[in-house]
């Protein structure tokens, strides 16, 4: 005979409504009645329909199973299960949705569901097998729940009869044979669905002793029905075990003495407990624990399910996203994770520590909602995300600009997949973001390094080259005066091509550590003097004067590097200063420190060159290395030398009144200096 199962089928894509109807249909043994709706409210109006009818007398028809849909129009989630479920917690329902998701599930079977199934990954056994499974363990408990009702109300009545009626014993009789009559075709209608049950369902009197057994036990446990009934409990329980689970039993088996009611106590519901097989071995397990009294005889009703493998899923899935979480938080990339509606879903550590914004503050927000995308690479970005979140990519790399929450702007380059769903959308993107910022501008200053360096070692070689090939020619041996000169140039751009190298040379082995700095007590006077010296000539040539002053006292210096330093910060103040100006070179003594300084009456320099002006080929005008035969790389030696030295440097400026520059450094040797490990350590960098 064909059964009939009336089912509520709560799901919004007619698509999927009309799929499983055909899944159904393939079911020859079963005719599965479907009543679609769309909504939760819908649905929630169906079921009172029904309930309405019922509570009227009218004639209905109960809905045996709900399929739910977790993705509805007015409802998301969990949410839609729990509404349900509180409104009809005596239908079995089953979560059928397209969220795969091990977390969801897990979370819906502790919630009551039944079952969870994924859409694509059911077939009709698959999906018929859980709908019988939710009607059969529904309606098991609920045969359980009115039996243990009739079987009160019954005793009930017949105590009464008793006690009203003793001189109608017979006809007493007649009824207490009826009952239990009844009672046993009730017991036999019982049992069949205990026998059909996959959980073990075990009954045991007050001397704990086991009186049911069904068939789900006998698989799990692995004894049967005849072993085990009228054996202690004990025997499935675990040595460390017994005295625990025997005074969880204990309190079910005590009366309510002061009212004197029957009662019918739950453990706490789906408790874990441990339980031995046939063989020895233990498994960890979920019980139910239920009591019942029929006058002096006392039953607690056990179901328990085996976890072993739900267990172990479990602990899979927890190590598994131990993992991903380890992996997503310590990645030295940042890992951000979009939801399909662009907005933040997860953000990992590293993304806080390059951008500075904590997962608090951008949780839930759209990329254009905070301040995070340069304006001018919005509308580029807004095409990457509608080519991601339509499925047309699945995975790019990009370099963005982004807004760090301090207001600077850092270079990334971000490498995005895309999840895609049933429906070939976007369901989340992953996103591994480096911050290149340092390898542009790394790239900037290469590129700017070559180009200069390019160009000024292509000035100087022309002018001697040039110079070469005439003086060769023997076009000039009777014009003396004209080879001079000629040879003059060569020997000049000899010269600032030697400078060039020089600095290029020095600056690297300065900031390498592998120059020795070999410090020594000196005056302050004597080196300024010796800086003067060897400037005095340029200054002379360029009308210059030079006002030298000091407060005496000694410093801790290597003084070829002190006086390169000066004759540096002097020959740049002589080069950009008029005729017939002044330059104050001076030193006075601060605490523990010595503070020197050049001034001069130049051009001065612009406020936004201020911050740059000590980097390599820096130049307030690109004319200046031409003009003035730098290199742009004097300032740029100073710092490091100033630095090893453990000082500073630094310049004040107006635009059109002059510069100075000025240097601090200790006056007396650091304790690194007093190390003679440090020295040593030194040494031996200097001398590889």
């Amino acid at each position: 005979m064909i059964t009939v199962l009336n089912i509520l089928l709560i799901e919004d894509n007619p698509g999927d409504i009309r799929l499983l109807q055909e899944i159904l249909r393939e079911v020859t043994t079963t005719r599965c009645q479907i009543t679609p709706v769309m909504t939760l409210a819908e649905a929630i109006d169906r079921l009172a329909s029904i309930e309405d009818k019922a509570a009227k007398g009218k004639e209905h028809s109960r809905f045996d199973a709900i399929l739910l849909d977790l993705s509805l129009p007015d409802s998301q989630g969990l949410s839609s299960f729990l509404t349900l479920h509180q409104r009809n917690a005596n239908i079995p329902i089953i979560v059928l949705t397209g969220l795969d998701d091990q977390n969801l599930a897990i979370s819906a079977m502790q919630q009551g569901a039944q079952d969870y199934l994924v859409k694509g990954q059911v077939d009709s056994n698959l999906l018929l097998r859980s709908i019988r499974y939710a009607i059969e363990r529904e309606r098991a408990e609920t045969a359980l729940r009115q039996a243990k009702i009739d079987l009160e109300r019954r005793v009930l009545e017949r105590t009464q009869d008793l006690q009203q009626i003793n001189d109608r014993l017979q006809q007493e009789l007649l009824e207490r044979h009826k009952a239990e009559a009844a009672l046993q075709i009730s017991q036999s209608r019982f049992a069949g669905i205990l026998e059909i049950a996959s959980d073990a369902i075990i009954a045991v009197d007050g001397n704990y002793k086991i009186a049911l057994f069904n068939q789900g036990a006998e698989q799990i446990f692995g004894y049967p029905a005849s072993e085990a009934i009228g054996q202690s409990l004990d025997l499935l329980l675990p040595v460390g075990f017994i005295d625990v689970d025997r005074e969880r039993i204990r309190w079910h088996l005590t009366p309510e003495l002061s009212t004197g009611e029957r009662v019918a106590r739950p453990l706490e519901n789906r408790k874990q407990v441990i339980g031995t097989k046939r063989d020895g071995s233990q498994f960890p397990a979920e019980a139910s624990i239920s009591y019942l009294e029929f006058g002096t005889e006392k039953v607690t009703t056990i179901i328990l399910r085996d976890v072993t493998q739900r267990q172990q899923i479990e602990n899979d899935l927890r190590n598994a996203l131990q993992k991903v979480n380890f992996h997503f938080e310590n990645s030295p990339l940042a890992a951000i994770e979009w939801d399909r509606e662009f907005r933040v879903s997860r953000w990992s550590a590293t993304a806080e520590k390059i951008f500075g914004w904590s997962s608090a503050q951008v949780l839930g927000k759209r990329p254009n909602e905070w301040k995070f995308v340069v304006p001018e690479d919005a509308d580029r970005i807004s095409e990457i995300m509608a080519r991601l979140t339509a499925g047309i990519e699945v995975s790019n790399v990009t370099i963005n600009r982004n807004y760090c929450q301090d207001g600077t702007i850092v270079s990334c380059e971000w490498y995005n997949s895309v999840q895609l769903d049933d429906t070939r959308c976007m369901a989340s993107i992953f996103s591994l973001v480096l911050d290149v910022t340092d390898r542009h501008q790394m790239e900037r200053i290469k590129d700017e390094f070559i180009a200069i360096v390019s160009h000024e070692l292509r000035t100087p070689m022309t002018s001697i080259y040039g110079s070469l090939k005439m003086l060769d020619s023997g076009l000039l041996h009777d014009q003396p005066e004209k080879e001079k000169r000629l040879l003059t140039i060569a020997v000049d751009s000899t010269d600032r091509l030697m400078r060039l190298v020089n600095d290029i040379l020095d600056i690297e082995r300065i900031e390498s550590g592998t120059v020795q700095m070999v410090k020594s007590v000196c005056k302050v006077s004597e080196l300024m003097a010796k800086a003067v010296d060897a400037i005095e000539p340029i200054a002379e040539r360029a009308g210059v004067q030079l006002s030298v002053s000091d407060t005496g006292g000694q410093v801790w210096v290597d003084s070829d590097r002190m006086i390169q330093t000066f004759t540096n910060l002097l020959g740049n103040a002589i080069k950009f200063s008029p005729s017939g100006s002044t330059i104050w070179f001076t030193a006075t003594k601060q605490t523990g420190q010595m503070l020197f300084q050049v001034r001069d009456c130049g051009r001065g320099i612009p406020s936004d060159k201020l911050g740059v002006i000590f980097e390599r080929f820096q130049q307030v005008d690109a004319s200046d290395a031409r003009s003035g035969e730098g290199t742009g790389l004097g300032l740029a030696i100073c710092r490091s030398i100033i630095e090893q030295h453990g000082g500073n440097i630094w310049v004040e400026s107006v635009l059109g009144e002059g510069s100075t520059f000025s240097c601090i450094i200790p006056r007396s040797p650091s304790p690194q200096d007093s190390n003679p490990s440090s020295k040593l350590g030194i040494n031996r960098a200097s001398s590889g």
